[in-house]
């Protein structure tokens, strides 16, 4: 499947005017946006320089999540090639973390005690979802750049640090950033692979290949969360091209 092509491809080429958002899962639904206590849910907005984009807001307690996720768990690696993708700004990246790629629930902000699947403090990875594998930014970790990680399982990669961060590659403050993850299916009994690529507002990118341990038949679904870190204002996070594509089974 890996080079099916277009005519073997599901892809969602996400348009705000028209894909739809709730609070929580339901029919007719394309994007899940919920957030703990006083923050604001991710919405529709347009503005000079963004477009049309979603839009949230942290408020001022410490470590308060927003998440924006599929309706849906609509993936599984077993179908041969997904991916996810996203434009991501933040108006400050001094006191944020963020998470963005697969993960194995829809709503994670209640499900896991409005945490992040996924945080760095040091050195030290602190996975509260089960199965996550995308990139991971935390202003905690030691280095303030992107890292990839992956849990399966409530079980950590055990691929060393220095192997995991994105040198140099992290958010700017009020500028774009680009990332997508793709998963490609390895057969029975392996884990999937996957490939990370992050670019910045100057057009660095870098990328980045593992072999991951994530099960093949495992659901998930579409993922971006992200937190205030001490953070005495309210953070604003744009989204746009929240994009994705999947292997049409049994072409």
């Amino acid at each position: 499947m890996a080079n099916a092509g277009s005519k073997g491809m599901l892809e969602h080429i996400d348009d705000p005017s028209v894909s739809a958002i709730a609070a929580a899962p339901a029919a007719n639904v394309t994007w899940v946006a919920d957030s703990t206590n006083g923050a604001t849910d991710f919405q529709k907005g347009v503005a000079a320089g963004k477009g049309l984009h979603y839009l949230s807001a942290s408020d001022t307690t410490d470590n308060d999540m927003q998440e924006f996720c599929s309706n849906n768990l609509i993936f599984a690696g077993q179908e041969g090639h997904c991916y996810a993708e996203a434009l991501i700004q933040l108006d400050s990246v001094d006191d944020v973390a963020f998470n963005f790629g697969f993960n194995d629930t829809v709503e994670e902000v209640t499900s896991g005690g409005g945490t992040l699947p996924v945080e760095l403090s040091g050195t030290t990875w602190a996975s509260t979802a089960s199965t996550f594998v995308g990139f991971v930014y935390d202003i905690d970790a030691t280095n303030d750049e992107l890292h990839c990680f992956w849990v399966d399982d409530d079980v950590d990669t055990t691929t060393a640090i220095a192997d995991l961060r994105m040198k140099g590659m992290a958010p700017t403050a009020s500028k774009w950033l680009y990332l997508r993850i793709d998963l490609q299916d390895r057969g029975s009994g392996n884990g999937l692979h996957a490939t990370f690529l992050a670019v910045d507002h100057n057009g660095k990118s870098v990328c980045k290949e593992f072999n991951t341990s994530v099960d093949r038949d495992c659901p998930l679904c579409y993922h971006f969360s992200f937190e205030n870190r001490a953070n005495t204002a309210a953070t604003n996070c744009y989204l746009r091209g929240c994009n994705w594509g999947q292997t049409i089974p049994d072409m």
